[in-house]
C-alpha cells in the first residue's frame, strides 16, 4: 500500500471497510489530528507506544511539545481521520534517529504499522540517517514481527527490547557526502 492507494479491511473487525487509505507526511498544522490519533489509543496500545501508561494530558503536552521541524511523522488517513502514526525521533546531528509506531486498535493488522515503517526507512535513508533504533515492550509480538521484518538486529529478551537496523548511505551520499 503506497501513498493513497485503497486497501481491503479484513474481516475480522468491528468496523466498516474503508472507502480510502492515504498516506502523508503530517506537519506541526496536523497536530490536533496527531493528538487526537493518541488520545484514541486503548490503555494497551498506549502503554505499547509509551512504555508506561499514559494519561490524556501526558498524551497532548507530548503531541503539543514535539518539535515538528525536527521530527518526520506520517500518518495514516482512514476516510479523512488519522488512524496511525509512524514517527522518526533524530539524535541532535547525529545520524541515528528513532522510530515510533501508532496504529488505532481496529485498524492493527492490515498492513498500516508496516507502510508506516517503509516510509519512515525511506525518509530516514534520504535525510542522511544510517541508524535506526526501535524501541518496544517485549511482548509487543506486532513490533518484533516489524523489527524481524526489517532485518533489524534485536538486543536479548528484555522487558524492553531495543532494535536496531543499519541503512547503507545511497552511491550519492557515499561519494558526494551529500544528503
Amino acid at each position: 500500500m503506497n501513498g493513497s492507494d485503497s486497501v481491503e479491511a479484513h474481516t475480522d473487525h468491528d468496523r466498516p471497510a474503508p472507502r480510502r487509505v492515504e498516506l502523508r507526511g503530517l506537519t506541526s498544522r496536523d497536530q490536533p489530528a496527531h493528538a487526537a490519533h493518541l488520545l484514541r489509543l486503548s490503555d494497551r496500545d498506549r502503554r505499547a507506544r509509551f512504555h508506561a501508561t499514559a494519561k490524556d494530558a501526558a498524551i497532548e503536552a507530548y503531541s503539543r511539545n514535539l518539535d515538528w521541524h525536527k521530527v518526520l511523522i506520517f500518518g495514516l488517513f482512514v476516510d479523512g481521520t488519522l488512524r496511525g502514526v509512524g514517527e522518526l525521533l533524530r539524535d541532535g546531528d547525529e545520524p541515528a534517529a528513532e522510530i515510533s509506531l501508532s496504529v488505532e486498535s481496529p485498524w492493527q493488522r492490515d498492513g498500516f504499522g508496516k507502510t508506516l515503517l517503509l516510509a519512515l526507512v525511506l525518509a530516514a535513508r534520504r535525510v542522511g540517517i544510517t541508524e535506526l533504533t526501535m524501541s518496544f515492550l517485549s511482548d509487543n509480538i506486532s513490533m518484533r514481527a516489524l523489527s524481524r521484518d526489517l532485518g533489524a538486529v534485536s538486543g536479548p529478551l528484555a522487558p524492553v527490547i531495543d532494535s536496531i537496523k543499519t541503512i547503507p548511505m545511497t552511491a550519492r551520499q557515499a561519494t558526494t557526502g551529500q544528503d
